[in-house]
């Protein structure tokens, strides 16, 4: 396995894409600017964190139906699903909690307000044309969850009419069509599949549905102001099998969740009286629906409402750019089976202040950032920052950057709340999570080859757990003892010829609990290894990918305490290929997990094998 490591991390270094960094040759890509490092966007070879963005040729290359496939090309991310596609669905970013992670799509923070997480389970058949993702605390700029980093997912593509059908293996249907011009775009995607039976007892296969419809807007208000308008609209459904016999193993049972989200928002951007502003809206809600043979057994609705104005103002080298920022979030529970026992109602507000100071000039580059959070009483307020600075080599084509600052996660509705007889109590006295982080990199340049290399150290206190009693009863705690992470990052992209580009990651991560012991479900390194062949102009194209997950640590809780086990590395490889039929109409071969091997990322759940899927695209 050494090796194996080895190999790969070498094949990263010397052929693959450094996702962290632009560059402008006339046979390649250029990145232009991001968003999602700072209160503003920023040109990408100018920021001073870690971040990476998977444009639309990138996502072609796997051309799967969750963006969460797609984080597997970038470094320091590691995936846990439960099952096939639509079950619980994690990511860990620089071995932090799952819960760690921001997810935004289109600006908007995205995830649960019930239990503070991202489900990207529930994220199948989502529209995305474009990722970016910074890795490492970024609580000074967007607030609380961005301990291990932010995912910023945009629906934006290409303008004009386009569509996309595929079935195939597991019984999967999957679809989407769309439009876009100047002022409007619709989208409507959709995905249902058979599934496998996720505990591989050879019982019913637990299935998933999903569809999204999503509507857009950007209008001109004058020679100043523009307004852009956003609303998201997705449903799901998806079947698992539970340890109903608590010992441990899953059962054939007949458990079901089905969730709708609505999402809108807006921000109006423009100038007054000499600065830049942006304003803005958004609002989320979330209501889940759990059933057991058909039954009933609980519901839960979360709901979270934002509104920010953030001023902004430049002066040649010089940017300052500040923030408030309130936030509302509501958490309703019913149950049914215990006739209302574990019913609950809670609210909780936050006002956010927050400013960013940037300097560029020449070769030299900093960011300094800090926000104070006023929790209302709920619990503790937060006050975190960061500061970052690059300078760029230009003779040698180098860049070196480093940066080091806080992050916070509060406790969650659930945590704080959450009440399921004999199970679970929650805690309302609980503090939020902090973080301390720093990292440096290099990135450089060498003709049509690009590389990075980055090295990470984290630490946690007060991480939240759960806290099993004798009576099997459990509740949420704040550790007294800190736990640690670090790690490296390599990141490079090489375009070997104006129609063929290698690129991909490797990370090696070292997480400990506060114990010493290795965190569990982060893997001791990830790796991957994309190819991408326009094997003619005329839009032929062939597309490869190898994902590597190493050996990573989890937990058996049928024994009483639970016992620590061992999860088998595993290798996945993906192809894809278009062919052009028409100018428009191209038909799409796609192959996953093609070497049928077995994937394990949480004990107990099986995964889905091999899979071929044929589609078309109007393009």
């Amino acid at each position: 396995m050494v090796l194996r490591l080895a190999l790969l991390g070498a094949s990263a270094l010397v052929l693959n894409s450094c996702l962290s960094i632009a560059f402008a040759d006339d046979d390649t890509r250029v990145l232009d600017t991001v968003e999602v490092s700072g209160l503003r966007p920023a040109d990408l070879d100018r920021v001073t964190s870690s971040v990476s963005v998977l444009t639309e040729e990138d996502l072609a290359i796997r051309l799967s139906p969750n963006p969460v496939d797609q984080l597997r090309a970038v470094p320091g991310v590691a995936v846990s699903r439960n099952g096939g596609i639509g079950g619980l669905t994690q990511v860990r970013m620089r071995g932090a909690e799952a819960n760690h992670t921001l997810v935004l799509f289109d600006g908007i923070e995205i995830s649960d307000p019930i239990n503070g997480e991202t489900d990207f389970g529930l994220l199948t058949a989502l529209p995305a044309a474009r990722i970016e993702v910074l890795r490492g605390a970024a609580s000074s700029i967007h607030g609380s969850d961005a301990i291990g980093g932010v995912v910023s997912i945009s629906s934006a593509g290409a303008a004009g009419l386009s569509a996309f059908a595929e079935a195939g293996s597991f019984g999967t249907v999957r679809g989407q069509v769309g439009w876009r011009g100047e002022t409007l775009g619709v989208a409507v995607s959709g995905l249902t599949t058979d599934g496998v039976d996720t505990s591989g007892l050879g019982g019913e296969k637990d299935g998933s549905q999903a569809l999204s419809g999503l509507a857009t807007g950007t209008f001109a208000l004058g020679t100043d102001w523009t307004l852009n308008l956003v609303g998201l609209v997705r449903s799901t459904e998806a079947d698992y099998d539970a340890d109903s016999d608590f010992d441990g193993q899953l059962n054939n049972t007949e458990h079901s969740t089905e969730a709708g989200q609505w999402l809108a928002g807006a921000a109006l951007t423009g100038s007054f009286g000499g600065l830049d502003h942006v304003f803005r809206a958004s609002f989320n809600e979330v209501d889940r629906d759990n059933f057991n043979a058909g039954v009933k057994t609980d519901d839960a609705k979360g709901k979270r409402t934002k509104v920010s104005w953030s001023p902004g103002y430049t002066a040649g080298a010089h940017a300052l750019t500040g923030l408030v920022d309130f936030e509302r979030e509501s958490y309703d529970r019913s149950d049914v089976q215990y006739g209302g026992l574990t019913d609950v109602s809670e609210t909780f507000e936050s006002l956010g202040f927050a400013g960013e100071y940037r300097y560029s000039a020449g070769a030299f580059d900093l960011a300094a950032s800090a926000r104070h959070d006023d929790n209302k009483g709920d619990f503790d307020d937060a006050t975190t920052w960061r500061v970052g600075a690059g300078y760029a080599f230009e003779e040698i084509g180098g860049r070196v950057r480093a940066s080091v600052g806080t992050g916070v996660k509060n406790p969650t509705m659930t945590e704080l709340y959450g009440f399921f007889v004999g199970s679970f109590i929650g805690n309302p006295d609980l503090k939020p999570e902090e973080s301390e982080s720093w990292e440096i990199g290099w990135e450089q340049t060498l003709g049509d080859l690009n590389w990075s290399a980055t090295y990470f150290d984290a630490n946690l206190k007060n991480e939240i757990f759960t806290a099993f009693n004798p009576d099997f009863t459990s509740t949420a705690r704040n550790r007294s003892a800190k736990s640690e992470r670090s790690g490296v990052e390599l990141a490079a992209r090489w375009q070997a010829a104006a129609n063929f580009a290698l690129s991909g990651q490797a990370t090696f991560f070292d997480s400990q609990d506060f114990g010493g012991a290795d965190e569990v479900r982060v893997p001791e390194a990830t790796a991957s290894l994309a190819a991408d062949w326009q094997v003619n102009p005329n839009g032929f194209r062939i597309g490869a990918a190898l994902d590597y997950v190493g050996e990573q640590g989890d937990f058996n809780f049928g024994p009483f305490p639970a016992q620590a086990v061992s999860l088998d590395a595993y290798t996945l490889v993906s192809l894809t290929a278009e062919y052009p039929v028409t100018e428009r109409l191209a038909i799409t071969l796609r192959g996953e997990n093609i070497f049928d091997e077995e994937v394990s990322d949480v004990f107990g759940y099986r995964n889905t094998g091999a899979g071929v899927f044929v589609g078309l695209k109007l393009r």
